[in-house]
């Protein structure tokens, strides 16, 4: 008789440890799940900065270096000014300092102005309006013909990046960073300027040069 209960509770003990692998909890041997995060999921960066201009010194990378213009036009440091930032790429140190330091300034703040213009336009609600579009094409091209001028080198600044390709080494490139300033109200009157000698075609751009004015009334 005593065997038989040994035996009774023997089974049913093998029976609560199956029972317990199918429903119970997983090993800690387990594989655990993939992390989910808001959004995709997360990736290492594509590139490490290994050295930069203060490097030799322990210094740190200035703050404009890694800012948007949005954010640095933000900032009480360019209180009154816009700002721009070049940056050139390659594999030589020498070739990109070579390549900031003969860039034509004028000419290529010039371009950045007139692309935020553009940029400024594209968002403005003009819906279809199209003698509100060729009026301001006209001015985009009056303002192309404009010279810059008032504007002064902020900083400039260099790193070196390694790249990686799956988690492996790949290639290098300095980056090499230059910042311009300008003052806002040479800019703003550049562009009020532009508009007003670009001289409405019809009663259509007559009205079409009042909307463009509005739209840039407040700046960039």
């Amino acid at each position: 008789m005593k065997r038989g209960i040994v035996y009774m509770a023997s089974l049913a003990m093998v029976i609560g440890l199956l029972a317990g692998c199918s429903s119970g909890p997983k090993p800690k041997d387990t594989a655990p799940e993939p992390v989910k995060t808001q959004g995709a999921a997360m990736e290492a960066p594509s590139f490490k900065i290994i050295e930069n201009q203060n490097s030799a010194l322990g210094g740190e990378i200035p703050f404009w270096v890694t800012q948007d213009t949005g954010a640095l036009e933000q900032d009480a440091r360019f209180k009154d000014n816009y700002v721009f930032k070049i940056e050139e790429n390659g594999q030589s140190l020498t070739g990109v300092k070579t390549l900031a330091n003969n860039l034509d300034a004028p000419s290529e703040i010039g371009r950045l102005v007139n692309t935020r213009v553009q940029q400024k336009f594209g968002g403005a609600q003009v819906g279809d309006d199209k003698a509100v579009e060729t009026y301001f094409e006209n001015v985009v091209k009056t303002l192309a013909n404009a010279t810059i001028s008032g504007f002064r080198k902020y900083g400039e600044f260099w790193v070196l990046k390694q790249y990686y390709d799956n988690g492996s080494p790949g290639k290098k490139e300095y980056t090499y960073y230059v910042l311009y300033t300008i003052p806002r109200n040479k800019v703003d009157s550049l562009i009020q300027d532009a508009i007003a000698e670009t001289k409405p075609q019809n009663d259509a751009q007559t009205t079409a040069k009042e909307r463009v004015k509005q739209i840039f009334d407040g700046g960039l």
